[in-house]
This record gives structure tokens, C-alpha cells and sequence, in this order.
């Protein structure tokens, strides 16, 4: 029951912070509202859901989120984004702006019902979305541009096939009547530095209809 499931809001804006608040009280959760993100990582503890503003002051959520890292328990992160928010790639989930509380509430209730992922595991790899890198067992470390960061977020956020226009459109905001190979190629560079063999991918998956990740 939603009752029994408690949830941190962090928001510096008082108005948005309290509706937010008073809307999932209502829906039946237990709500935590602080304004700042020094205050939200003192406060994680205990609760199973974060909803985050990623357009704090002073890129106040890309710390939370380094801060959360450090963490031992892993708590899902929401956040509350527009299009071109930096740190939206390192959370769970993301809410557009402007919002809709009844999609906000619809997807939190998804997210905390989703299985707890390995950490930002890509099969042998952990992914740091926010330092933009792939770190292996032994300690290799692979940079990424931040496209081939945000293709490797999207695939995993989404568990599943992603089309390729879905791609265009959210990783460089194209349309679907643009003719482009730019998805192509940075998938090829993407495979040439994660996959043994780039030429028979294992990680990164090219489906009909679309690209996915392995295990999702």
C-alpha cells in the first residue's frame, strides 16, 4: 500500500515543494519536503523513493546525486526535469516540466515497483553517467562524449527496445524527418569501446526497430 511506502521531495521552489507534498499525502504516501540538497542527503535514510528537482541552484542536483553514490543502500531517484537539465541522465526516472501530477504520481508508482537495478551496471562495466565514464572490474576506465553518455542512459532507463527516432529525438532533439547517420555512428564508436568484439555486439543490441541494451 501506498501508505507504507515513504518518499523525500527535494525542491527549492516553496509553492511546487508543498503542492507536490500535499498531493502525495493525499495518494496515500509518507512524505518528507526539504528545500535544499545538503538537507535531502542527511535526510535519505529510510525513505524508498527520491523526487528531486534537477534545476536546484548552483547544480545543487548533479551533487545529491555524487552524494547518493556514496551512499551504501541504493534509493531510485525521480527527477522533475526540463529538456536540457544536466543531471537528468543520472536519475531513475524523469518527469517532465511542466508537470502532470497524475503522470507524476503514475510514475513513481512505477519506479517503485520496478526490480533494483545493479547500480549503473552495463554488463562488465559500471557507468557513471554524471562523470561521463565506464569503469571494468580491473579498474580500465572508458570516457565517453556526452552523446554516447546520454544513448547509454536512455537505453538504460528505458529496460527495453528504443526506437531508433526515440533516440534522435531525445538525445539530439531531432525530428522524425530528419535524415541523419549521426545515431549510427555513435553507436559504431560506443560498440568500438565497450564490446570485446565491436563486430559482433554483445552489450549494445541492434533489434528490429531499434537499439537495447543486454539484460534489458
Amino acid at each position: 500500500m501506498a501508505a507504507h511506502r515513504r518518499i523525500l521531495i527535494i525542491d527549492d521552489d516553496p509553492l511546487l515543494r508543498q503542492t507536490l507534498a500535499e498531493h502525495l499525502t493525499a495518494s496515500g504516501f509518507a512524505v518528507v519536503a526539504v528545500g535544499d540538497a545538503a538537507h535531502g542527503l542527511a535526510e535519505v535514510e529510510g525513505h524508498e523513493l527520491v523526487v528531486l528537482n534537477g534545476d536546484l541552484a548552483d547544480g545543487a542536483a548533479a551533487l545529491f546525486l555524487s552524494g547518493m553514490r556514496r551512499k551504501p543502500a541504493t534509493v531510485p531517484v525521480l527527477m522533475l526535469a526540463g529538456p536540457t537539465t544536466p543531471a537528468a541522465c543520472a536519475a531513475d526516472a524523469v518527469v517532465a516540466k511542466p508537470l502532470r501530477l497524475g503522470q507524476f504520481v503514475a510514475q513513481i508508482a512505477a519506479l517503485l515497483e520496478r526490480p533494483a537495478s545493479p547500480g549503473g551496471q552495463i554488463g562488465p562495466w559500471r557507468f557513471d553517467p554524471l562523470a561521463r565514464r565506464l569503469e571494468s572490474a580491473d579498474g580500465r576506465l572508458v570516457r565517453l562524449t556526452d552523446k554516447e553518455a546520454a544513448i547509454l542512459c536512455h537505453l538504460r532507463r528505458a529496460a527495453g527496445l528504443v526506437s531508433r527516432d526515440r533516440l534522435l529525438a531525445e538525445v539530439w532533439g531531432y525530428s522524425t524527418s530528419i535524415t541523419t547517420h549521426t545515431l549510427e555512428t555513435h553507436i559504431y564508436r560506443l560498440r568500438r569501446k565497450i564490446e570485446p568484439d565491436p563486430a559482433r555486439a554483445t552489450l549494445l543490441l541492434t533489434e528490429p526497430g531499434g537499439y537495447r541494451l543486454a539484460g534489458s
